[in-house]
């Protein structure tokens, strides 16, 4: 199903949920108690894949909750990035980048498990070969959703990312989300300040609004008149400013947390399992 990129209230943002389909089921057994449920479309953010044990049925149910009649849409995580690139989910060229990574640091050891019966093998020719099965045994259906997720979802109050816009770009704030709906990542464009953490962090393939610096969950460049609904970066409670909502608490560890938005100038109804 296409996502949309753009959402009208009432919404319900979902902070990152890393493969723990049963947290998931929780937390909307929860949400169906709300008298605003059925009038709510939903807003994941990001990180679908890795360290639960059922990245699978994850989406799944990820899938099903969007195919209600209020719809919503979804934006990509740094997890599920590093694996659509690793397994080239998009069809794009092999990656330099992602699958030596994806390896190393992702515990992505549950999600092959999850599709392939079995984790994948240590080494590097032994990986590839996971990645290629990993390809060929992912349904279509779930890999269009992961290829197709966004790297933004607009609302009249609200912006839904992973991460968050960067203040160390020489690009505002309006040409950052105009490259985050165009899903484009590069320096002649976005110009990173000089001796920035933004510019040592620079890489190609990885934007920092998707996590490759996860202080902009906490501190992002604000955006004219809307506030931004980040994840990525694990907080033992949810919170908001003017600035920016974040609702990790869940980090593939433990419960992931909701936050019901009625209006662009309402104030965050945080919902957990």
């Amino acid at each position: 199903m296409p996502l949309p990129d753009e959402l009208d209230y009432p919404i319900i943002a979902i902070g990152d949920l890393h493969g723990r389909r049963e947290e998931l089921q929780r937390l909307v057994g929860a949400l169906e108690r709300r008298p605003e449920w059925a009038d709510c479309a939903l807003v994941f953010l990001g990180d679908f894949v890795d360290r639960g044990p059922d990245s699978r049925g994850t989406i799944d149910l990820v899938l099903e909750l969007l195919r209600r009649p209020t719809g919503g849409s979804a934006v990509m995580g740094n997890h599920d990035l590093a694996l659509i690139r690793s397994a080239r989910l998009d069809g794009g060229p092999p990656s330099p980048y992602w699958p030596s990574r994806y390896q190393d640091v992702y515990d992505g050891g549950p999600t092959f498990e999850s599709y392939l019966g079995r984790p994948a093998r240590p080494g590097d020719v032994g990986f590839q070969d996971d990645l290629d099965a990993f390809r060929a045994a992912i349904p279509d259906e779930h890999r269009a959703f992961l290829a197709g997720l966004r790297w933004v979802v607009e609302a009249p109050g609200h912006l839904f990312l992973h991460c968050g816009l960067s203040p160390e770009l020489g690009a505002g704030p309006v040409e950052q989300v105009a490259a985050l709906r165009a899903r484009r990542w590069d320096r002649s464009t976005l110009r990173p300040r000089e001796g920035s953490i933004t510019a040592m962090l620079w890489e190609d393939e990885y934007p920092v609004w998707l996590g490759a610096d996860r202080t902009l969950s906490d501190r992002p460049l604000a955006y004219p008149g809307k506030v931004q609904v980040t994840g990525h970066d694990r907080v033992a409670e949810p919170s908001a400013d003017a600035v920016r909502i974040r609702l990790d608490t869940s980090g593939g560890f433990g419960e992931p947390t909701a936050c019901l938005l009625t209006a662009a100038d309402a104030p965050p109804v945080f919902i957990r399992g």
